[in-house]
C-alpha cells in the first residue's frame, strides 16, 4: 500500500496566486463609491480567485491510498473505488502555451457512482497511472484515442499513432512528461 499527496511547493504556489488574486481585485474596491459597476466587475474575478484558493487549501488535506485491491482519496471528496468496480478511465492533458511544452494532466477514474480525479502535481502520480493503466488491461475497459495518447507519452501502452488520425495537437507533440508538474 502506498500513500500519495500533493506537492506542498505547488500547492503553496497556488495560495500565494489565489491570494494575489484576491488582493488585486479587493484592494480597488476601497477607492471606488459602492454600487459602481467597477465593484461588480472586480468582485467576478475576485470570487473566482476566491475559489480557486479553497480548492487549493482543500488540497493540501487530500490523501491518495493506492493498492492492489483500490484506490481511495481522503479529504476533500472522498472517494474509494475498488479495482474490480473500474468502468471509466480518462487521462487528460491540459496544456498552458500553444506549442503544448508546457501544461498537467489529469487522470479520472470512476465506478458506479463514485469518482476521483488526479492531478499530476500529486507525488507518485504515474505509478497510479500505472496500475490504472494495467487494470484497463486486464479488465479490457475501453479507452478513448486521447487516453491512449497521453498513457503512450508516459511510457505506457503502444504510441503507434497511425491508426489514430493525426489531429493537429498529435502533430505538435505532447510535452515533456517532466514538465507536467509545471
Amino acid at each position: 500500500m502506498t500513500t500519495h499527496r500533493y506537492h506542498r511547493r505547488d500547492l503553496n504556489a497556488d495560495l500565494l496566486r489565489a491570494c494575489l488574486g484576491v488582493a488585486a481585485c479587493v484592494t480597488p474596491m476601497f477607492f471606488i463609491a459602492p454600487g459602481a459597476i467597477a465593484t461588480y466587475v472586480l468582485a467576478a474575478p475576485a470570487i473566482f480567485f476566491g475559489l480557486f484558493g479553497l480548492r487549493t487549501w482543500l488540497h493540501t488535506r487530500t490523501v491518495v491510498t493506492l493498492d492492489d485491491a483500490a484506490i481511495e482519496m481522503t479529504g476533500w471528496g472522498s472517494a474509494r473505488i475498488p479495482w474490480q468496480d473500474l468502468d471509466t478511465l480518462k487521462l487528460s492533458y491540459f496544456s498552458t502555451r500553444r506549442d503544448r511544452e508546457a501544461g498537467w494532466m489529469q487522470l479520472t477514474l470512476r465506478a458506479g457512482g463514485n469518482k476521483i480525479a488526479l492531478h499530476s502535481t500529486l507525488e507518485g502520480f504515474e505509478d497510479i497511472c500505472r496500475q490504472a493503466f494495467r487494470v484497463t488491461q486486464t479488465r479490457d475497459i475501453e479507452m478513448s484515442d486521447a487516453t491512449a495518447r497521453n498513457f503512450a507519452v508516459i511510457g505506457l501502452g503502444a504510441s503507434d499513432t497511425t491508426q489514430h488520425e493525426k489531429t493537429p495537437a498529435a502533430l505538435s507533440g505532447w510535452g515533456n512528461p517532466a514538465d507536467w508538474r509545471r
